[in-house]
């Protein structure tokens, strides 16, 4: 990875320091990198070009600068000078600064209401009752949630979706690796970050990173693995998780922290991202998806759609809290009623019972 030259730094900062104002620095370091420029990179106080300045020396440590710049490239098209710059340092950030095509799948009460879009639109194809979305905060999220998600993999197939709870640790479902280890794959479980479609109609790989270890795990209940995965009901201790190590950690990405989500009503929005098929990254929204919760809060369901392979996925609130780790959809025969989640909060409890996994989380 290029290292700057002091020369460089300088030119640089000079130029930043024209183009963008604290608001807009903000933003494109957490788009960049995931987080937060006060706390996580520089103090407050400072004058803005002390800031820039402080930051670059941050990025340069990673490093993680190009992840940035390419940010700054792509937000804003008419600083000629700071584009010309950039390139002249990172001369492959042009073609990577494009915005790849997200599919976005809107439904209500599980049946689809709109075609896939690229987004955003979302006032026009949510309930009057929900409150007011920031689109750009909005946004901001999702460009981060993106990067944080994965497809899990076993032996160079698709068998679950996964998302970064730490560094170096990635969420998914104990049936998702236990099949892998049944199928005595497990040495070859890995974690693709970055699968996606682009705007051109081709698919982009992403990258893949091993998973050496599952630090911690708990199974799901011997019903949900049937056609009747109520009789009887789940116990506090399957939670159907696994915890998975990487062998290199992407701090550059952030995570997603595990925590007591907040509570959902009847009919609440519910937002997932996920791996369908093996497939590249999809998002699917379903404006009227929560049914409640079962079995003493062990589950939640909600009527947004998934499909194989969406295992391990994350489930969001509209404001992107996240609220569960999806698991399992309804068995019956005929028309399916249900999808479901086990809530993150249990499974952050759970986690912390045991140090080593704890030490994952980056708390």
């Amino acid at each position: 990875m290029k290292r700057l030259s002091a020369e460089e730094t300088s030119k640089l900062v000079e130029l930043l320091y024209v183009a963008v104002d604290f608001n807009q620095l903000e933003r494109f370091v957490y788009l960049g990198t995931g987080d937060r420029l006060f706390g996580k990179f520089v103090g407050t106080g400072m004058s803005l070009y002390d800031t820039i300045d402080k930051l670059i020396e941050k990025l340069e440590k990673g490093p993680i600068t190009d992840r940035f710049l390419r940010v700054v490239y792509r937000e804003k098209p008419l600083q000629t000078d700071l584009r010309a710059c950039i390139l002249e340092l990172y001369p492959d950030i042009a073609p990577k600064a494009v915005r790849e095509a997200v599919k976005f799948e809107f439904q209500n009460a599980g049946a689809t209401t709109a075609p896939e879009s690229e987004g955003p639109g979302l006032e026009a194809n949510v309930r009057p009752a929900l409150k007011t979305l920031d689109i750009e905060i909005w946004l901001s999220r999702f460009e981060t949630i993106k990067r944080q998600v994965c497809r899990v993999e076993a032996d160079g197939a698709g068998i679950g979706t996964g998302f970064l709870v730490g560094p170096d640790a990635i969420l998914t479902n104990w049936h998702v690796a236990e099949a892998a280890r049944r199928g005595g794959v497990l040495a070859k479980l890995g974690c693709r970050f970055d699968y996606r479609r682009l705007t051109g109609g081709g698919v982009d790989a992403g990258t893949l990173i091993a998973a050496t270890t599952v630090a911690d795990e708990r199974p799901c209940s011997g019903a949900e693995l049937t056609k009747q995965p109520d009789t009887p009901p789940p116990t506090r201790d399957q939670l159907d998780y696994a915890l998975l190590q990487l062998a290199t950690p992407v701090p550059q990405r952030g995570f997603l922290r595990l925590s007591d989500p907040p509570p959902s009503a009847k009919d609440d929005p519910l937002i997932i991202v996920q791996h369908p098929a093996g497939d590249p990254m999809r998002f699917a929204m379903d404006t009227s998806a929560v049914i409640g919760a079962v079995h003493d809060g062990l589950r939640l369901r909600y009527r947004t759609n998934t499909a194989a392979g969406s295992s391990g996925s994350p489930c969001f609130s509209m404001e992107w809290d996240l609220l569960a780790l999806h698991h399992l959809g309804d068995p019956a025969v005929g028309p399916p009623t249900y999808n479901q989640g086990v809530p993150v909060g249990l499974i952050r409890k759970s986690i912390e019972t045991k140090n080593e996994a704890k030490a994952l989380l980056g708390v």
